[in-house]
């Protein structure tokens, strides 16, 4: 079944719903299809998860495989199985694979506050870092004290960002990124990384296309909230 629709080097993005310490988040990782056999599945992590800072997934964790071939959209369930090198992950598969139909997610131009830190990093440390950072966001002396924001203009939905960026980025690099949709509410913090890049059209600098890996589930709510509420009136008659 699996070995019909999966070939060495598609791109899957794994995703793990998590609500021990947190509140109820998302937290993704993309990989590459590398082999299946025994009803596991190895992938390569491209940007690399040491052996010795742990499973990047609870053992027995509900897991989530997505990815994408001749056109279908493919889902699956999965668990964590073992981790035999810092670059492959082997996943327990549940034999149930589906086709779906993808729907896009709804998207708007708006100008939002931005700050955020890019690099080409290493993937725990970032995750360390963001959960760092939404610990102290769902405090509220730290909420309180949030940082001042750029504003930019974007290209926002809830499952990612296009926005102009100062520091030198390439396709895959990994960006913590913070976002003030308004004045009023608190920021919001998600672990992107970047899809595509090109110059920009006005000014220097980079536009990058960002996908979000890691965010709070009432983040993602509200995102979908802003994004519904500035869509052009003939765009929401549409939707």
């Amino acid at each position: 079944m699996y070995s019909r629709y999966f070939s060495p080097g598609q791109k899957l993005q794994v995703h793990a719903l998590r609500n021990d310490n947190l509140p109820a988040r998302r937290e993704s990782m993309n990989v590459l299809f590398t082999s299946y056999e025994l009803g596991h599945f190895d992938v390569a992590i491209p940007h690399t998860w040491p052996v010795n800072e742990g499973m990047p997934f609870p053992e027995g964790r509900p897991l989530e495989i997505i990815s994408e071939r001749y056109g279908l959209w493919l889902k699956s369930t999965a668990s964590f199985h073992s981790q035999p090198s810092d670059k492959v992950i082997r996943l327990r598969m549940n034999n149930d694979l589906c086709i779906f139909r993808h729907r896009p997610k709804l998207r708007v131009e708006a100008r939002i506050g931005l700050r955020y830190s890019a690099q080409r990093g290493n993937l725990p440390t970032f995750h360390r870092q963001w959960r760092q950072q939404i610990t102290k966001l769902t405090t509220t002396a730290a909420a309180l004290t949030a940082p001042t924001f750029a504003r930019g203009r974007v290209n926002l939905s809830a499952s990612g960002i296009r926005m102009p960026i100062q520091t030198t980025v390439q396709k895959n690099d990994l960006c913590l990124l913070m976002l003030a949709l308004d004045e009023a509410s608190e920021p919001i913090c998600t672990l992107t990384e970047v899809i595509w890049t090109a110059p920009r059209e006005e000014g220097q600098g980079t536009t990058a296309g960002m996908q979000f890996l890691n965010i709070l589930q009432q983040d993602q709510h509200r995102i979908e909230q802003f994004v519904n509420q500035n869509l052009p009136k003939t765009t929401k008659a549409l939707a």
